[in-house]
């Protein structure tokens, strides 16, 4: 790559270390938003025909810088070669993401809309996910000739708001008949400390909340929050004296609970700390 090639970059700061897989896992939406991008700027005949690059991997704070494959494009279109401004391509580009997470962090939790899909779900989860899970902040920047121009800034409180309502509407998408509580107060009855199975259709784990029934239930978490279990109880000497606050899905059999699937986490209260508690 040529020094001065216009590139976007994404700057990390995470404040504690992440997955592999976590920083995968961004990197792989934002080449996807970037195949839809080509299509639909005719940069590109299908997704398959759109790469991003990475030009670099700074050491330290995370730094890569990305930029567009546009050879296929050119090797198709050569005198269209003059015309084509790299450094407008990179910052539209970036005011796309931009937007993207604007949707999901100007929108209520629960709220519908059918101005994105579970795509645009998935993808805006997996790029903030890592600042989400462990705090610190995340910028996206476009760079041109030594020029740093900054897209956004969001830090791990925004980057979980937009986790949890792009979780929240993934849900509602994929089942709009789907019971979602939110913020309700659990209490764990059954706790196993190992790491959740997300996958796994059965649970040791199992919680009251009082405001949806009386009775104790199966408690899972979601892939996207199976980290969420960590956060709750990681550092809990006794987790059965604290009540959680959280938003789950109800799944019910002919009409009776059977079992939660946590999809937010705001937060936890001692008992003791509770007016009136009864322990």
């Amino acid at each position: 790559m040529i020094a001065d090639e216009p590139c976007l970059q994404l700057h990390l700061e995470p404040g504690e270390p992440m997955e592999v897989s976590e920083l995968t896992g961004a990197l792989g939406a934002l080449a996807r938003r970037y195949q839809a991008f080509a299509v639909e700027n005719q940069l590109a005949k299908k997704p398959s025909e759109a790469r991003l690059l990475v030009s670099s991997v700074a050491p330290g704070s995370i730094d890569i810088s990305l930029y567009p494959d546009l050879m296929s494009h050119l090797a198709a279109a050569p005198m269209l070669a003059p015309l084509l401004d790299k450094a407008e391509l990179i910052t539209k580009f970036g005011k796309g993401l931009k937007a993207l997470f604007a949707l999901f962090a100007k929108r209520k939790e629960g709220e519908a809309g059918d101005d994105v899909t579970v795509k645009d779900c998935d993808d805006a989860i997996n790029i903030v996910k890592p600042i989400a899970n462990h705090g610190g902040t995340q910028t996206f920047n476009t760079i041109n000739g030594g020029v740093t121009y900054n897209i956004l800034t969001m830090n791990a409180s925004e980057a979980s708001k937009i986790m949890t309502t792009a979780i929240h509407q993934k849900a509602l998408l994929q089942d709009s008949d789907a019971e979602v509580r939110q913020r309700v107060p659990m209490v764990w009855k059954r706790l196993d400390r190992d790491e959740t199975r997300p996958e796994a259709k059965s649970s040791p784990d199992r919680a009251l909340i009082e405001e949806i029934d009386a009775k104790p239930h199966a408690v899972f978490f979601t892939d996207e929050m199976s980290i969420l279990k960590k956060q709750m109880i990681g550092d809990e000497l006794n987790p059965y004296q604290s009540i959680y606050f959280v938003d789950v899905s109800v799944s019910r059999v002919s009409g009776k609970v059977v079992s939660y699937r946590v999809i937010g986490y705001h937060g936890k209260e001692e008992l003791e700390a509770l007016p009136g508690a009864d322990l």
